[in-house]
C-alpha cells in the first residue's frame, strides 16, 4: 500500500550521491554527507532516506500517476470513515468529520511535510519535497547495523543496512539519535521494534500502540516509547486523530540529527 518511494520531478542527482566518510565527533555535531558513515551507528538510532529532488508518493505503484494516486487515497478515507466505528472508536464526531473532509493535498501537506494546518497556503498544490519513511538502526554482534522497518505488503521486517541501501539507489540519508540517553537504553529501541517482526502494515491504524498493524513512523514512536518510557513527541496520548510523519519525527526537539544532508534534499521547505 505505502511504501514511500519517490517519483521524479526533474532535478539533478548525481551532485548529490557519494559515499559517507566522515565520523562522528565527540560533541554530536552534524555532518553532511549524502550517506552515514555506518561506523557511527548504535543500536536503537534512527534512519530516514530520501532521493534528492523527489516527491514522496502515497503509493508506490501510483509513482507516474498522481491522480491515480489521490483517487485510491480518498477510496481509503471513505472506507475508513464508513467504518470507523470498529476501526477507530476512540475518534470524535468532530474529528470523524474532519477525515471524511481532509483533502488529499491537505493529507500531503500535513504527513510528509509536517505543515501546520494554521499556516495559509499551506495546501497549494505543486510543492512538496518531503520526508517519507523512516527505520530504526539495530546492531547485531558482529557489529554489523541492520534496519528494522514497516513496509507495504511486508509489514515489519529488518535486513542488513548494506542491502537496505542497496534498494535505495540515488538516496540521501538522515541519521538521528535520541538525545540525553545512555547507549544502553537507546539500543532497547531496537529490541523493542523487533517484537514486532512479522506484524502486518496497516495506514490506516490511528492508535500509536495498537499493534495490530503499523507504519513506519508508528513503529519508531511506540519502540521509542516503550524503551526509554516517555513519548517522543511530548504527547503520550496514543490514540490520535492524525498520523505520526516521519518528517515530524526528524525534526522534534529530542532528536539529534547526526548525518543531515541539508536543506537540498528537501527544497528548503523547513
Amino acid at each position: 500500500m505505502f511504501t514511500r518511494r519517490e517519483v521524479a520531478i526533474g532535478l539533478p542527482l548525481a551532485a548529490f550521491v557519494s559515499t559517507a566518510t566522515g565520523s562522528l565527533a565527540q560533541d554530536l555535531s552534524t555532518s553532511t554527507s549524502p550517506l552515514p558513515d555506518p561506523k557511527t551507528f548504535n543500536a536503537g538510532d534512527l534512519v530516514w532516506p530520501k532521493r534528492p529532488g523527489v516527491r514522496v508518493p502515497y503509493l508506490d505503484t501510483y509513482r507516474s500517476d498522481p491522480t491515480g494516486e489521490e483517487r485510491k487515497w480518498i477510496s481509503e478515507r471513505d472506507d475508513f470513515v464508513a467504518n470507523v466505528s470498529t476501526l477507530a472508536p476512540f475518534l470524535t464526531a468532530s474529528d470523524i468529520e474532519r477525515l471524511r473532509t481532509l483533502s488529499f493535498g491537505e493529507f500531503y501537506a500535513r504527513y510528509f511535510g509536517n505543515q501546520n494546518p494554521d499556516s495559509p497556503g499551506v495546501y497549494a498544490s505543486g510543492g512538496g519535497i518531503y520526508v517519507g519513511h523512516v527505520g530504526i538502526i539495530d546492531i547485531d554482534p558482529s557489529g554489523k547495523p541492520w534496519v528494522i522497518e514497516a513496509l507495504s505488503g511486508r509489514g515489519v521486517v529488518e535486513g542488513s543496512y548494506q542491502d537496505w541501501l542497496k534498494g535505495r539507489p540515488n538516496e540521501v540519508v538522515w541519521h538521528g539519535r535520541v538525545r540525553e540517553q545512555s547507549e544502553t537504553k537507546r539500543a532497547q529501541i531496537a529490541i523493542e521494534g523487533k517484537k514486532y517482526l512479522g506484524a502486518p502494515y496497516n495506514f490506516w491504524n490511528l492508535d500509536l500502540a495498537d499493534t495490530r498493524g503499523f507504519y513506519c513512523s508508528k513503529l519508531a514512536w511506540l519502540s521509542i516509547r516503550d524503551a526509554l518510557g516517555f513519548a517522543i513527541d511530548g504527547n503520550s496520548r496514543s490514540k490520535r486523530n492524525f498520523w505520526f510523519s516521519p518528517k515530524q519525527l526528524l525534526y522534534l526537539k529530542p532528536i539529534v540529527r547526526l548525518n543531515d544532508p541539508g536543506p537540498y534534499a528537501n527544497a528548503g521547505e523547513l
